[in-house]
C-alpha cells in the first residue's frame, strides 16, 4: 500500500509541475510563443502573451480585427515561409529586452513588383477580359515568387518583456528595430 501512495504522490507532483511549467516559461519561450502564434495566425493566442497594459488599452475582439491575417490560406502560404531566432534575451528584474532574426519573404519588394505591372489603366473594362487578365496576373506572380525564387531578407527586431503575476508578457512599445523609435504597439 505504501508503494503505491508513493508512486501517486510522485505522478501528483510531476502533473503539478507540468501545470505550472505552463505559467513558469522563461521570457524566451514566453517570446518565442507569442511569435508562433502570430506568425501561424492564431490572434487569441498571441494575445494572451501580451502584457496587461496592452489589454487595458485593446480588448480581445480590437486586437483581432487589427491583427488577423485574413484568409487562412492566405495566412498559411505566407506565415510558412516566416522564421526567426530569438538570438539575445537580457533580463533585468521583472523587466527583459530580446534581440530576435526575424526571416521572411521581402515583402516591400514583391509588392513594389506587383504595383509595377499592374497598373489601374492597364486593366480591361470588360468584365471577362477583367477575370482572364487578373487570373494571368496573379499566376504570373505566384509562378514568378514560387519557394526557390522567394525574395527573402532577414532584419533584427528588438522586443520588450515585463513579468507579470502569470509570467512574461511582450510590452506594450515594441516590437522595433534596434536604432529605431519605439512604435506603439
Amino acid at each position: 500500500m505504501l508503494p503505491l501512495i508513493a508512486v501517486a504522490l510522485i505522478i501528483f507532483l510531476f502533473v503539478v509541475y507540468l501545470v505550472n511549467k505552463g505559467t513558469t516559461l522563461t521570457a524566451q519561450e514566453a517570446l518565442a510563443n507569442y511569435l508562433h502564434a502570430v506568425i501561424g495566425g492564431h490572434t487569441e493566442q498571441a494575445y494572451n502573451y501580451l502584457s496587461s497594459a496592452i489589454k487595458a488599452k485593446q480588448s480581445l475582439q480590437d486586437y483581432k480585427s487589427s491583427h488577423s491575417l485574413g484568409n487562412g490560406l492566405i495566412a498559411q502560404v505566407i506565415g510558412g515561409n516566416v522564421s526567426f531566432i530569438v538570438e539575445n534575451v537580457n533580463v533585468t528584474g521583472d523587466r527583459a529586452t530580446a534581440v530576435v532574426a526575424m526571416t521572411a519573404p521581402d515583402f516591400r519588394l514583391m509588392i513594389h513588383d506587383i504595383f509595377q505591372h499592374l497598373t489601374i489603366s492597364g486593366i480591361p473594362e470588360q468584365t471577362l477580359e477583367t477575370l482572364t487578365f487578373v487570373c494571368q496576373s496573379i499566376s504570373h506572380f505566384l509562378d514568378k515568387y514560387q519557394q526557390d525564387n522567394l525574395p527573402m531578407q532577414t532584419t533584427k527586431e528588438t522586443f520588450s518583456l515585463l513579468r507579470e503575476v502569470d509570467g512574461w508578457k511582450i510590452n506594450p512599445v515594441q516590437p522595433s528595430r534596434p536604432g529605431a523609435d519605439a512604435e506603439n504597439y
